[in-house]
C-alpha cells in the first residue's frame, strides 16, 4: 500500500512538475514569443532623430534561434538576420541578431549588429520592443551606432 502511495505521489508530482514548465505557461497564458511576426521597426540616431522605418518580419523559432529580414535595403545589399532570443520573464524577451551588409557592386561592406528587449501584449499576439544597433566594417571597426523601435503582430 506505501509503494502504491508513493507512486502516486511521485507521478502527480512530476506531473505538476510538467504542468508548471515555463513553457507550458507561456502557452497557458499566450506568453509565447515562438512564431512569425509582421513588425515595423524605426531606427534613430538615439536622440529622436529618425534614420529610417522599414517592415519586417521576424521568426522566433522553438529553442532560442532567430531570423529576420526586412525590406529596408534590396535584398542584394544584406543578407537575412540570424540570432538567438530568451525569456528574461513572463512576457519579456531579450535578443541578439547580426547581418552581413554589402555595397552596391556587391562587395562587402561589414556587419550589423542588435541587441534587443521584447515585451509581449497580456493577449500575446502584439508586441513592443527598444533595442541598440551597431553598424561594423569589413574590418570590424563600428562605423555607427543607434537605436531602435520595434511594433509587431503575430501572423497568423
Amino acid at each position: 500500500m506505501k509503494k502504491i502511495t508513493l507512486k502516486s505521489l511521485v507521478s502527480t508530482m512530476a506531473l505538476a512538475a510538467l504542468i508548471l514548465t515555463p513553457a507550458s505557461l507561456s502557452a497557458q497564458h499566450g506568453a509565447s514569443l515562438e512564431g512569425v511576426w509582421d513588425s515595423q521597426v524605426t531606427s534613430t540616431d538615439c536622440n529622436s532623430h529618425i534614420l529610417m522605418a522599414f517592415r519586417a518580419f521576424e521568426l522566433f523559432h522553438q529553442g532560442g534561434t532567430l531570423t529576420t529580414t526586412g525590406n529596408a535595403n534590396s535584398p542584394a545589399l544584406s543578407s537575412p538576420g540570424l540570432g538567438t532570443w530568451q525569456r528574461t520573464g513572463m512576457r519579456t524577451f531579450t535578443s541578439t541578431l547580426q547581418f552581413f551588409t554589402f555595397n552596391p557592386d556587391g562587395s562587402f561592406a561589414g556587419t550589423v549588429k542588435i541587441a534587443g528587449q521584447i515585451h509581449l501584449s497580456d493577449h500575446g499576439n502584439s508586441f513592443t520592443g527598444t533595442s541598440t544597433f551597431a553598424v561594423y566594417d569589413p574590418d570590424g571597426n563600428l562605423v555607427f551606432s543607434g537605436c531602435g523601435t520595434d511594433v509587431g503582430t503575430r501572423l497568423p
